[in-house]
């Protein structure tokens, strides 16, 4: 993105954060404070300290509520899988299996903690461009929904394992076709590490490869290319030509593919909203390439993002403030140990007191390194050391990319009307590290 596209989507999201807390939601203002649920941030951060990952559960039950009623009043059949490399925090991702969601892992520890969390292996996708032997062995003996295949060398592996167990091992293939490049998403240029480019034959010789095989079974074509998106366009494209190549091998090979997994790449809810797009329209509209695709199809969906991502704020305090000649600065006390940098992140700074005025600030971290989680955002009025300010859509990508850099990974809680619970507990340098 260009410096101005990324200016101007900041100013978007800030507004539209500010019109958010305006209502009566689970995040909101009320007597000049912003609430999470029916407790002030400042109450919050008193017995935990800063920074603090402050979940609502409220807010979960809501993007649960939106997601699966998109996929009820869509005309296709839709499973959601949740993303788990969104957020690794057993008491956020236990409200959505406990909603009846599955889940989509890309490791063996993620489909390890997906078991803990108590989804069963028919409930788990597996992705990810490179896998572990043992980890392929371990979901194919549990029973996993489907296994997205991603190279070759992994279609001859669980080809053998087949053989080896005289069983028929059901996987999907993931593909990239060639969009234009207007609407070509990052994970899909050509030469990608991900998955088979439909461009030069390589999806067609993989779907050839598993067809032939005695034991493996192609239940899927799977393409996942965007991350953030809050119109369909993109989407809708992506599913056309999903739907293209569909057509293509089907009819040369005389095959059946029933499901398409479409992956994820959704922006925040409520970001998705003020463009106009709910989810349920969303959908619609992506999966308007279907009309006319012979056969019973499954599709599947996997959103990270718009589950959690706007669910979440993490609080943190302003250590000092300084100006120079160029900019004023708020350096808080969170930095990557808990908002890493991360160029679609969607994080919006918002002072936890409401004051009047309006000052332009650089939000920097504390650390010795050129990175700060929110390089540029608007607050009202003039900072000063000890102000609480709240990073909205800290939901996801947070907890599950944070680390140990300059201080440990912070206390995370959920927040449920006014109580409380805990979701991750900062550890002391001497549980960390001393046996």
């Amino acid at each position: 993105m260009t410096k101005r596209t990324i200016h101007d989507y900041r100013r978007f999201a800030s507004s539209a954060t500010r019109r958010l807390l305006e209502q009566d939601r689970p995040f909101h203002v009320k007597d000049g404070e912003v609430r999470i649920e029916q407790l002030p941030c400042r109450e919050v951060v008193k017995p935990l300290g800063t920074p603090l990952l402050a979940y609502s559960a409220a807010r979960l039950r809501e993007n649960i509520v939106e997601a699966t009623a998109a996929a009820a009043a869509s005309p296709r059949p839709i499973r959601i899988h949740f993303a788990l490399k969104a957020c690794y925090l057993v008491g956020v991702v236990s409200l959505l299996q406990q909603a009846g969601l599955n889940v989509e892992v890309i490791s063996e520890y993620e489909y390890l903690l997906a078991r803990r969390i108590g989804f069963t292996p028919d409930q788990i996708i597996v992705n990810g461009p490179a896998k572990r032997p043992e980890f392929l062995e371990r979901a194919v003996s549990d029973g996993v929904c489907l296994i997205n295949v991603e190279s070759l060398p992994e279609i001859a592996f669980l080809d053998g394992l087949g053989r080896r167990l005289g069983r028929t091992i059901e996987v999907g293939i993931r593909i990239n076709p060639l969009l234009s490049r207007r609407l070509r998403g990052p994970f899909t240029p050509p030469g990608s590490k991900f998955g088979f480019d439909v461009p030069g034959g390589e999806a067609e010789n993989a779907v050839r490869t598993i067809v032939a095989s005695r034991f493996l079974s192609l239940r899927a074509v799977h393409c996942h290319g965007y991350t953030r998106q809050y119109t369909p366009d993109a989407h809708r494209a992506q599913v056309a030509a999903v739907v293209k190549f569909l057509r293509q091998v089907e009819a040369d090979l005389g095959i059946r593919i029933p499901i398409l997994d479409l992956g994820g790449g959704f922006g925040s809810r409520y970001l998705m909203e003020a463009h106009g797009w709910p989810f349920r329209e969303f959908v619609r509209e992506m999966l308007d390439p279907l009309v006319g695709l012979a056969g019973d199809r499954q599709v599947i969906v996997e959103p990270g993002r718009y589950l959690v991502n706007d669910a979440a704020a993490c609080l943190t305090s302003v250590l000092t403030c300084k100006r120079t000649a160029h900019r004023r600065w708020a350096l808080v006390d969170a930095g990557r140990n808990i908002l890493p940098p991360r160029e679609n992140a969607e994080y919006v700074v918002i002072p936890c007191r409401v004051s009047p005025g309006r000052t332009l600030y650089h939000v920097g971290d504390f650390l010795c390194t050129p990175s700060e989680p929110v390089p540029l955002s608007l607050v009202s009025g003039p900072m000063k050391p000890g102000d609480l300010l709240a990073v909205f859509n800290a939901g996801a990508y947070t907890f599950s990319m944070a680390q140990n850099f300059g201080e440990p990974i912070p206390n995370a809680i959920l927040i449920d009307k006014t109580e409380w619970s805990w979701l991750f507990r900062k550890q002391t340098v001497e549980r960390q590290f001393v046996q």
